[in-house]
């Protein structure tokens, strides 16, 4: 191949990559997301999981999430999906972890799987995962932050104008049988 032809594949190489958005030597991207910015305590949302594959397969991919205090996983776990077949997700409910194991990935593909967390403390949770492992290659820990608002005050239940009205009418009522009963 001549000189002009080999970098001409060369620039086209590196153009595919610039395109994709891959960067030499990254061989997944791996985020995740909560399915709301914000809840009350006591609420749940959905925590996402997302891999992508930019190099050939992988097998095993693991990492792990502990999950931050005042997040638990729910009871149920409400667990969606898998990375592969024989991958194992664990999320057992009211645990504060959240595990990949065994993940497998063709290249170029990609995997998502979910879960529900129930929030117990307000605050704002920042939710750091181990980095990601596999036969192939390795990503950066990925994370995403939940916004937990503290548990709104219980409503005091009022009488609407009519219901105040029947109500004085009742006591109004007993009162002036009370009178009557005793002057007899």
């Amino acid at each position: 191949m001549s000189k002009v032809r080999w970098m001409g594949a060369l620039l086209v190489g590196a153009g595919a990559l610039l395109a994709t958005g891959a960067q030499a030597g990254v061989v997944f991207t791996f985020s995740k997301a909560f399915g709301a910015p914000s809840v009350s305590v006591g609420s749940s949302t959905s925590l996402a999981f997302t891999i992508n594959r930019l190099g050939p397969a992988a097998n095993n991919i693991t990492f792990t999430d502990n999950l931050p205090a005042g997040l638990v996983v729910s009871t149920p776990n409400g667990l969606v999906g898998d990375c592969g077949v024989g991958s194992v997700v664990t999320a057992a409910p009211g645990s504060s972890s959240v595990a990949l194991a065994g993940g497998v990935l063709a290249g170029g593909a990609n995997c998502t799987f979910s879960v529900q967390v129930t929030a117990t403390a307000p605050g704002v949770k920042n939710n750091v995962t181990t980095g990601l492992n596999s036969s192939s290659g390795s990503a950066p820990a990925a994370n995403a932050t939940l916004n937990v608002l503290a548990a709104s005050a219980a409503s005091v239940p009022t009488l609407s104008e009519w219901g105040l009205m029947a109500l004085l009418l009742a006591i109004a009522a007993s009162a002036f049988n009370a009178v009557r009963r005793k002057k007899a």
